[in-house]
């Protein structure tokens, strides 16, 4: 399949919550989210009562399509805003026959506080966030308050949430936002990362950043058992 096959799903004007061939549309600037009910993820989505792990700001879907492809008794959700990037995971998933992988188009923040339950999740992941260097941008970032206790809420105990970036100055803010967290602590001792974890997959910009000499910061917190 070509990305191009998706179609976009209505105009702004009827924008809505919808479920179109595995791919979840979560609307910005809408209302009535506690309107839609999400099918359940075990039993009507994948089918099976797999763990559920999730990749926020999936781009392209290099990495969570590999995951997927690798580790099929997990259930894999890919999260990205873009519409031409969500068409490229939906590509790479109708193509390799991914069942254990479902897509979200749309917010972080919005699929999180709407449509996950608590204690949904055992693994989130995000790979090379936007860090919006300069601080008239930093509203921007994902990984300050709420977001970080959505994922709180939908983590099990246990479950681990891994940040990548190569970004030193994102990689030390995501670390005081995490730690500040009492739900959370950290899987490695200081500095609280790593700079290459074995077999953890890559991806474009992965790749880009190994190339350019910089360094990856592989940053790990578990959450805390109740």
């Amino acid at each position: 399949m070509n990305p191009k096959d998706l179609p976009f799903f209505y105009k702004f004007s009827d924008r809505k919550p919808l479920i179109h061939d595995r791919v979840f549309c979560v609307p910005r600037f809408y209302g009535e989210h506690q309107a839609f009910t999400l099918p359940s993820l075990s039993e009507e989505i994948f089918r099976n009562d797999h763990p559920i792990h999730i990749e926020f700001c999936s781009g392209n879907g290099e990495w969570i399509a590999k995951c997927a492809e690798e580790k099929p008794n997990i259930n894999w959700i890919a999260v990205e805003r873009k519409f031409t990037r969500v068409r490229k995971i939906w590509s790479k998933m109708k193509n390799h026959g991914l069942d254990n992988l479902f897509v979200v188009c749309g917010n972080a923040e919005d699929f999180c506080h709407h449509y996950l339950k608590e204690g949904a999740v055992e693994g989130i992941y995000i790979n090379f966030p936007d860090p919006w260097p300069k601080l008239r941008h930093a509203k921007h970032r994902l990984l300050q308050e709420p977001f970080i206790s959505m994922m709180a809420r939908i983590c099990k105990p246990n479950a681990h949430c891994i940040i990548v970036t190569d970004d030193p100055p994102y990689a030390k803010i995501s670390i005081e936002s995490m730690q500040a967290n009492p739900s959370f602590e950290p899987a490695f001792p200081l500095p609280y990362f790593v700079n290459k974890p074995d077999e953890y997959g890559s991806s474009y910009f992965n790749r880009l950043w190994d190339e350019m000499g910089r360094t990856i910061h592989y940053i790990k917190y578990l959450k805390k058992e109740v």
